[in-house]
């Protein structure tokens, strides 16, 4: 039937003559009525937003719509199970195939939520980067004024009759002239490098959705991701310990109480505002500090006070780092001690998110049933001032 047979058999039907402008009033008119009881939150245009909202896809999820990705499968009914094609971002790689078998390497963006999760928790795993402060970058390099002569300050008596003199050769601080004093700036630039570690994941993990599962696999990319960083923060030639140059500091033929207070007043000298003064050393330094006396016989290490609380050496806290080298010296059982203003002077700048290359077919994980992953965070590492931090070679470790 045709609208305009609807038309006139409605019109016969009221006995009022109809057209487009009367139709639509008198459907207001019925809506009107049953709508009227109705909250505004009960009328909704379109879909349900309460039956279509969709679910938080996990990391695991994630990572194996990655893998099914690089496979060459893509979204929207085309393989992937969890993501659409446009929610994968791909990005650029140098880094080779993870074997030398072929098949290219595809490399895609973490989604924001899942990343910043996973650099969330590479500080838990990271002595150092727990310890400095946390920079964001927008591009590969940024930098920062710093001061590195500060500005003097004095006290002067009321002025007398020299300030009229023009001669300012004549002034004196005594008669109320302000002496200038001059700042000497410098610049830190920090510049993100590529971290990039290779992660084997079963494949029975990445087809499991659940949520233990989830949390083991961030755990696993950001330990190995937490690990690598801070081993290249301790580096002899880019880490601390090629950074660090003026208070290199060696301990005495036997180490005692006088070692920990020159660690410690090296960085106090050129860090007097600083409230604290961390000391990061490897286990077994730490065993051998609890046996250290004071000139009154009292011990210098503290355990912690508290469940969450770190132990402190002297009144400083004392940070366990297990990726702190413990077999130097000629007998290969000495390590070293590092201290310095950590909250004020050290920097970690994270240039992205996390990227996630793979290639499934890389032996001999395709045999293995699994999937390896190569993660990749860009961060740099500085310090404002050297200066601040101290180093101490020659600590025994039995």
């Amino acid at each position: 039937m045709e609208i305009k047979e609807m038309v006139a058999l409605l019109e016969k039907a009221t006995g009022v003559a109809l057209d487009e402008e009367s139709i639509k009033g008198l459907v207001s008119e019925q809506l009107a009525e049953h709508l009227k009881a109705l909250p505004s939150s009960a009328v909704t245009a379109g879909e349900d937003p309460d039956t279509t909202k969709a679910e938080k896809v996990t990391f695991s999820q994630t990572l194996g719509d990655i893998k099914r990705a690089s496979m060459g499968q893509r979204g929207d009914g085309g393989g992937l199970k969890y993501l659409k094609s446009e929610q994968l971002v791909r990005v650029e790689s140098d880094t080779k195939a993870l074997s030398e078998n072929s098949g290219a390497v595809g490399a895609y963006l973490v989604p924001t939520e899942e990343s910043r999760e996973l650099i969330n928790l590479v500080p838990n795993y990271s002595a150092v980067n727990r310890l400095c402060r946390q920079v964001p970058m927008r591009t590969r390099q940024i930098t920062f004024p710093t001061l590195s002569g500060g500005l003097t300050a004095y006290w002067v008596p009321e002025t007398t009759s020299d300030r009229d003199k023009t001669d300012p050769s004549g002034y004196t601080q005594a008669t109320g002239f302000k002496p200038s004093s001059d700042i000497s700036l410098g610049q830190m630039v920090i510049t993100a490098h590529t971290l990039c570690v290779k992660v084997a994941v079963s494949n029975q993990l990445l087809d499991d959705s659940d949520p233990s599962v989830d949390s083991v696999l961030r755990m696993l990319f950001a330990e190995t991701l937490g690990t690598a960083f801070d081993i290249s923060s301790l580096d002899p030639v880019v880490g601390l310990d090629g950074k660090i140059v003026t208070n290199v500091l060696q301990a005495g033929a036997e180490f005692n109480f006088d070692d920990i207070l020159g660690l410690i007043f090296a960085c106090y000298e050129n860090a007097p505002s600083a409230t604290s003064i961390p000391i990061l050393g490897h286990t077994k330094a730490e065993k051998v500090l609890m046996s250290l006396k004071d000139a009154n016989g009292q011990y210098l290490y503290k355990g912690p006070t508290q469940p969450a609380a770190l132990p402190t050496v002297w009144g400083e806290q004392f940070v366990r780092d297990p990726n702190i080298l413990a077999n130097l010296g000629p007998q290969a059982n000495e390590t070293k001690l590092y201290a310095g203003d950590f909250a004020n002077s050290a920097f970690v700048g994270s240039r992205q998110g996390i990227v996630v290359k793979t290639n499934p077919w890389a032996e001999p994980y395709f045999s293995h049933n699994q999937t390896c992953f190569l993660a990749e965070m860009r961060v740099g590492f500085q310090l404002s001032d050297e200066k601040r931090f101290a180093s101490l070679a020659g600590v025994p470790t039995n």
